[in-house]
């Protein structure tokens, strides 16, 4: 039960995990932990979309560093955009937006031109009174006024001229003297007609009477929205609590005595995110009984547009009936809102100057200034003297004082004009009905037909010739002025006629600049801008709220992890890059691609959490794997092996695969000798401390025989068993740091490998050196437990532990055998079997390490060749192969063994030569005078022995085995079968037992 519980813990642990770690995504997105790093990734986003194109009739008219150098710093007195205003709507401007707040009345000012003003009033006043008194006595001299009314005359003269004339021209100089700006600043707005002012929203202490608050709500507040969820006032609220302002809600329009003579407002509040940057904007804004204040730039667009009724919905604002500029057709605009009510500015890319198109405050003006210029050249040229221009001078005189006169009448007809403008009441409608269209049309008329006067009048005056230097100078200052406001003004129609205006301060030292997605320092100008052209386009951002983006890469996680459940953990971990890529991906293309928005951070960490989590995990149960593995082979094969096959766990799939390795097999000479040896110590051990128990020196049980023999052999297996371990570890200990690989113990014998699981090309010379390394091994250990293991009975010495190896190399196969739940890396076949059949051959030969031709041929070659010194011996066939094997027997590696040693070998393979003489030709008949020869060579081998000091000094000897076998032959004649037929010499000797 505990196993099938652990067992579904582990199973599922990645969903637990992936859970853990969607609820505290979801927390972060409850909590808006990570809404900055949205912002970012927006912009980011917004950035790599295709950027909107700019609407061709958007027009910014900046207040700008120029216009205030030319005009003065910031405020201007209202009778400077006043003049633009006239100029715009003479251009044939559309729309005026004012984002620039006319909270408060301004001063009364002195004229520029009072000295003009001072001086035309008396002029004027004088004319009137001289003209009424030559008048009285010309009726006088005449005999038309009776000689008692004279008083009485005089009296009316006075009452009816002179006052009248004197009260006239002290208005003038008053009027000249205290200038009402914001009345002609008002009119002039309402001589433009679609002109749009703002409204503030916030608590900004300025004092607003209920009458006028009253008066802008019902001209300017929109009545045809449909809200029935009430979802404009909570998106407003709540847009006021983002603010985290200690101004309130507010209602504050501009000065009444201005707003009541524009077209429309709108409020001028824009949404600033928690980092200070422009993102998204309120459209409509409740101001309660069913009414909604307008943005700035989208309350005059929705009149522009003529849009019929708006509707609320969660997610949009619909535009009913709306026709957008060129088109014919109603249609209905659904734009899309954030989960606040906000619309998101799809800005364009570029900086400020280079966005939409802009015009300067000083352009506008320098028209006016030109105007003016050549009405005071008019009047210069108007009292000439008429001998300075040739003989028809006096003409050209008379002209240029029509003309202006014309313009003086021109500017009486927008005195006039202004003087109509007395605003709107609170229906909308113009009081005292306003300025007509054929009173524009009039005027417009008049200007033009005499810009038209005189513009052929300056190129008549080209082909004048003037004879007074300073007029000549006159006359070509004012042909180039008029030149130069003709084509400004043909250029200047042509880019603002049905222009969308916007105008604002965007200097540089103003502080009505703001952060964009892309700009650190943006004029708020643009930013009305940006709106109107994100409607006007219809290029929209659709904002979808974070919970739908956390959704969609929870069940895309959640599929993965559950379908790769049962995969690997390196298989998983690569799925897992899929929690990365793809449904990240897919939100951020859909705002690339589409300008579909979804907040990716939450989605991304939740992704990046379970990627992290999924490695986290693969890397223990990895870490869990290899640590298996190297407890696995850490005993059976080389670290250096061991390090391989953790970062490549493949090499120990299950099967197995042919490969041309080499096999090593050892086993303990006389081991089941030493077996009984240990035991019967270990027994007699027990019988004797049996003794001294029953002789009262011991404590304990006495034992009977049987229970001493059973106690003996469970005290000889023990002390057996710790003999094993340390003798086979010493042996083990020299295959693995020859890169060997132990495939098992079976009892006394060590099956081995060289070659796999890792591929080692020197798979031969490694099996060799390990074979003299565990003689060297098993040397060391018997020298230094010498002590310890116990007496050959046969000897009376100690039972050294002496191992004979065997070693082929060739084709086998290697790999896991067996199933999933048991399996055991071996290695299996013909080649495996004969090297443990090489080592049952040792006891043939009195050898220690035999191996096969193939084994010596690859093992002494290349860099290796005569680093290893080998006894030749002959052709042997093991039992159950019936193919004979050329052998040899390794005696160690040259640079460390005795010359002695090394002129045996030498000596005793000059020996096999002749032992062997004649099996290349087995037809032949074997000379026995080679078995003397050969037995010559081999008592030379045998003797290079006498001086040095061996273990098998006496008792083994390859050298006597071989002079045993010559002598064999030599008497008793070579092998016959059983027909007595003697057969062919072929060298081989054929082993009858393993």
């Amino acid at each position: 039960m505990e196993k099938r519980t652990k067992s579904f813990l582990s199973k599922t642990a990645p969903l637990w995990m992936f859970l853990l770690v969607s609820i505290f995504c979801a927390l972060l997105a409850a909590f808006k932990v990570t809404q900055k790093l949205d912002y970012r990734f927006y912009d980011t986003m917004l950035g790599w979309s295709k950027p909107p194109k700019a609407v061709d009739n958007i027009l910014l008219v900046d207040i700008g560093d120029t216009a205030l150098n030319e005009y003065g710093s910031w405020p201007w007195t209202r009778d400077i955009l006043a003049d633009v205003m006239l100029r715009l709507k003479e251009m044939g401007a559309n729309t005026a937006i004012f984002d620039i707040e006319y909270l408060t009345p301004s001063s009364l000012t002195v004229s520029d031109n009072i000295n003009q003003v001072m001086e035309n009033a008396c002029s004027e006043g004088e004319a009137q009174i001289t003209q009424g008194i030559s008048d009285f006595a010309s009726y006088i001299q005449n005999g038309m006024i009776p000689t008692g009314e004279t008083v009485a005359a005089s009296e009316e003269l006075i009452h009816n001229t002179v006052a009248p004339s004197f009260e006239n021209i002290f208005r003038q100089i008053s009027n000249g003297l205290n200038v009402d700006n914001d009345d002609y600043f008002a009119r002039c707005l309402q001589f433009f007609g679609n002109s749009s002012l703002t409204i503030n929203m916030r608590e900004i202490q300025v004092d607003v009477s209920p009458e006028d608050e009253d008066y802008a709500a019902k001209r300017f507040l929109f009545a045809n929205v449909a809200d029935s969820s009430n979802l404009i006032e909570a998106g407003n609220e709540y847009s006021l609590r983002e603010e985290k302002s200690e101004e309130g809600k507010d209602f504050v329009p501009a000065v009444h005595s201005i707003i009541s003579h524009a077209a429309g407002a709108g409020f001028t509040n824009v949404v600033v995110d928690q980092d200070g940057t422009r993102r998204r904007v309120e459209l409509l804004n409740s101001h309660g009984n069913g009414l909604y204040t307008g943005q700035l730039a989208f309350a005059p667009l929705v009149r522009v547009l003529g849009v019929e009724s708006m509707e609320r919905k969660p997610r949009s604002l619909i535009l009913h009936g709306a026709l957008l500029p060129g088109k014919t057709e109603r249609k209905d605009i659904n734009i899309p809102l954030d989960n606040h009510g906000r619309m998101l500015i799809n800005w364009l890319r570029e900086k400020y100057e280079y966005s939409f198109k802009h015009l300067g405050v000083q352009n506008i003006k320098y028209m006016d200034d030109g105007e003016n210029g050549i009405f005071e050249f008019l009047l210069t040229l108007a009292t000439a003297a008429p001998s300075d221009i040739s003989e028809t001078g006096a003409l050209f005189t008379e002209q240029a004082a029509e003309l202006a006169q014309n313009y003086m009448d021109i500017l009486q007809m927008k005195e006039w004009l202004l003087s109509l403008c007395e605003g709107y009441n609170i229906e909308g409608n113009a009081i005292g009905g306003g300025i007509s269209g054929s009173d524009y049309e009039q005027y417009f008329q008049l200007r033009k037909d005499y810009f038209d006067e005189v513009s052929s009048f300056a190129t008549s005056l080209s082909s004048l010739t003037i004879s007074d230097p300073d007029l000549l100078e006159t006359v070509q200052a004012f042909v180039e002025t008029v030149e130069i406001y003709t084509e400004n003004d043909t250029l200047m129609r042509d880019y603002i006629n049905g222009a969308f205006t916007i105008i604002g301060n965007s200097a540089t030292a103003s502080t009505d600049l703001g952060v964009t997605p892309f700009w650190r320092r943006y004029a708020n100008l643009g930013t009305h801008a940006n709106v109107a052209n994100t409607i006007l386009q219809e290029d929209f951002i659709r904002y979808v709220d974070v919970w739908w983006g956390f959704a969609f890469v929870f069940a895309f996680c959640l599929a993965v992890i559950i379908s790769t459940n049962s995969l690997s953990a390196a298989r998983k971990s690569v799925w897992g890059i899929l929690y990365l890529v793809l449904p990240v991906g897919i939100l951020i293309l859909m705002m690339v691609f589409f300008r579909i928005y979804t907040p990716v951070t939450v989605p991304l960490i939740l992704a990046a959490l379970t990627y992290i989590l999924e490695l986290a995990m693969s890397f223990v149960v990895t870490e869990k794997d290899k640590n298996t593995l190297r407890r696995g082979f850490a005993s059976y094969v080389a670290p250096e092996v061991v390090s391989e096959i953790v970062k490549d766990p493949a090499l120990l799939g299950l099967g197995g695969v042919s490969k041309r390795i080499t096999a090593l097999f050892s086993d303990v000479k006389t081991f089941s000798g030493f077996t009984e040896t240990v035991n019967n110590v270990a027994t007699e051990d027990i019988r004797a401390h049996n003794e001294l128990v029953k002789a009262g020196r011991e404590s304990g049980k006495i034992l009977s025989e049987e229970e001493i023999s059973v106690q003996g052999a469970a005290k000889g297996a023990s002390r057996l068993v710790a003999y094993l371990n340390d003798y086979l570890g010493a042996l083990s200990d020299a295959i693995m740091l020859e890169h060997g690989t132990i495939d098992k113990y079976v009892g006394d014998e060590i099956v081995s490998f060289f070659g796999a699981p890792i591929y080692d090309s020197n798979h031969a010379w490694n099996a060799c050196v390990a074979g003299i390394r565990m003689l060297q091994a098993e040397a060391e250990y018997n020298k230094t437990h010498g002590s310890e293991l116990p007496i050959n009975p046969r000897t009376g010495k100690p039972f050294f532990l002496r191992s004979r190896v065997g070693i082929n190399t060739g084709d086998m196969v290697v790999g896991n055998m067996g199933t999933e739940k048991k399996l055991n890396y071996t290695v299996m076949g013909n080649n495996v079997n004969l090297a443990s059949r090489l080592e049952g051959t040792n006891k043939a030969y009195d050898s220690w390490i035999m191996c096969s031709e193939s084994t010596w041929v690859e093992a002494d070659s290349g860099e290796h060749k005569d680093k290893l010194v080998a006894k030749m011996l002959d052709c042997v066939k093991v039992v159950n192969v019936e193919k004979p094997v050329q052998i040899y027997s390794i005696q160690g590696l040259r640079a460390e063994m005795k010359p002695e040693e090394i002129e045996a070998a030498a000596l005793f393979n000059k020996g096999m030569e002749w032992y062997l003489k004649g099996r290349e030709t087995p037809t032949g008949e074997k000379d026995k005078q080679d078995f003397l020869k050969a037995k010559h060579y081999f008592e030379e081998a045998d003797r290079c022995y006498e001086g040095i000091d061996s273990p098998d000094k006496g008792i083994l000897s390859m050298e006597k085995k071989m002079i045993e076998r010559c002598d064999d032959f030599f008497t008793n004649g070579l092998p016959v079968n059983e027909k007595g037929i003697v057969l062919p010499w072929d060298g081989v000797y054929t082993m009858k037992s393993k």
